[in-house]
């Protein structure tokens, strides 16, 4: 969903994930599935992040991105269309990745966590926002087929399967009313660091 409700949802998962795990001064981030950008805007102006590489699966998305981010320029703003099961970049690449719920909809979502975890610097942050409640879910095959197969991880097996990846989150996570409210934001929020 790439609207303007949903960016709306983006700012308010941000609060939370700047609350949860602080800025990213000056920092090298990643955001996978990127959509039209505004959350890169967002991890640019709240976090403060120095650059941002982004990626999502959809060219159009990323011609979106490439519009509303062109006052960044080329420095701060590296845009690609890619899959988060299979990063380009090179290990502990970055301070930060951000996930403004895009890893829920991978099916591959272990794999998709793998890599976070293989691109973050020692000490870096995974910021997510995660839809993985089965009744927020339930309109998800209206929008395409393979969601209806894809079986969403429950905050229980997210959680054990960050930890199984280095990535240790403690108590460093929310579940916002707001998304039980709307579907616009993910029901569980969190940041997550590499501990080793």
């Amino acid at each position: 969903m790439n609207n303007a409700i949903r960016a709306l949802g983006q700012h308010y998962a941000a609060r939370w994930l700047e609350r949860l795990g602080g800025r990213v001064e000056g920092g090298r981030v990643l955001e996978v599935g990127c959509g039209r950008g505004v959350g890169v805007k967002i991890i640019l102006e709240r976090f403060g992040a120095a650059e941002v590489e982004a990626l999502d699966l959809d060219p159009k998305m990323i011609e979106r991105a490439q519009r509303r981010l062109a006052p960044f320029g080329p420095n701060q703003v590296r845009l690609s269309v890619g899959d988060i099961t299979s990063l380009k970049a090179g290990n502990a690449t970055f301070d930060a990745v951000f996930d403004f719920g895009a890893i829920h909809l991978e099916p591959n979502w272990r794999k998709a966590v793998a890599e976070v975890r293989r691109v973050l610097k020692p000490g870096g942050k995974f910021f997510f926002e995660w839809v993985t409640s089965g009744i927020l879910r339930l309109p998800y095959p209206l929008v395409t087929e393979a969601f209806g197969r894809m079986e969403p991880p429950r905050p229980a097996l997210l959680m054990q399967e960050l930890e199984r990846q280095g990535i240790r989150v403690g108590k460093s996570f929310a579940c916002p009313r707001l998304a039980v409210l709307t579907g616009f934001v993910g029901d569980l929020v969190g940041v997550g660091r590499v501990t080793s």
